[in-house]
């Protein structure tokens, strides 16, 4: 498996709150998309990855499944981010994304809370392997907004889901095979929420190198006019 990762602070933003974690000894590859500006998203995006990293490494050789340990994790990373924000009056409020890819050989165990994504693109289709917690993504579900529209929602940034704001989370957990030629890529919103999933699909299509791919995906975040913070892996299946 070849892969690549770029996080960038974007053409508007002066402060970059996504983190990124890849561990390709744990097959851990995860991004996370602060929130609370000033109030420390930097922090909780952070503290977030570092906590499950840390877990996944005390719990490498454990025999329970990959999505218990994900589950576990993760649970472990909120309770850090809650009880940090609950300590210190600057940082109450803050929260972030999560979006996790743990792969096992041909398979891969994803989970996700927030508007960060999971795609898959296997001969020449892009899917999504996971599901927005936003109210734009609640308004699609009921029919009220097209997917086009969601993207240029006045309310879009609005999440339903975050890791850090309560003691209890709810974390989405998925499944797949993967297999040789399938391409994965873990983002933020700073492309997702610009750049049209089809488009995106197209570029990954254009080069066999992760690194050339993120840059280019990088560079169309821009050129559709992304106003946040854009972080990027991807991982090619070979």
């Amino acid at each position: 498996m070849k892969w690549s990762q770029i996080t960038e602070c974007g053409p508007v933003r002066r402060r970059n709150e996504d983190w990124l974690s890849v561990c390709p000894d744990l097959g851990l590859f995860a991004v996370a998309d602060g929130m609370g500006g000033h109030q420390a998203g930097d922090v909780a995006s952070r503290m977030a990855l570092g906590v499950l990293e840390q877990y996944l490494r005390q719990h490498k050789y454990n025999t329970v499944s990959g999505r218990d340990r994900l589950a576990r994790g993760i649970q472990q990373a909120n309770d850090a981010v809650y009880l940090a924000a609950r300590k210190n009056i600057r940082q109450q409020g803050m929260g972030t994304t999560i979006t996790v890819c743990l792969v096992e050989g041909y398979k891969v165990t994803v989970a996700n809370v927030g508007d960060s994504r999971a795609l898959l693109l296997r001969e020449g289709k892009i899917n999504k392997l996971t599901v927005d917690h936003s109210l734009v993504q609640e308004l699609v579900d009921g029919g009220g907004i097209s997917e086009k529209e969601a993207m240029q929602h006045p309310r879009r940034n609005v999440l339903t889901r975050a890791l850090g704001i309560g003691s209890r989370l709810d974390v989405d957990i998925y499944e797949y095979d993967i297999a040789q030629g399938d391409r994965l890529l873990i983002c933020t919103d700073g492309l997702t929420g610009f750049v049209p999933e089809m488009r995106i699909g197209d570029l990954v299509m254009l080069s066999p190198n992760p690194q050339e791919v993120v840059h280019m995906l990088l560079d169309e975040a821009i050129a559709y006019g992304s106003n946040d913070n854009i972080t990027i892996i991807f991982l090619a299946v070979d």
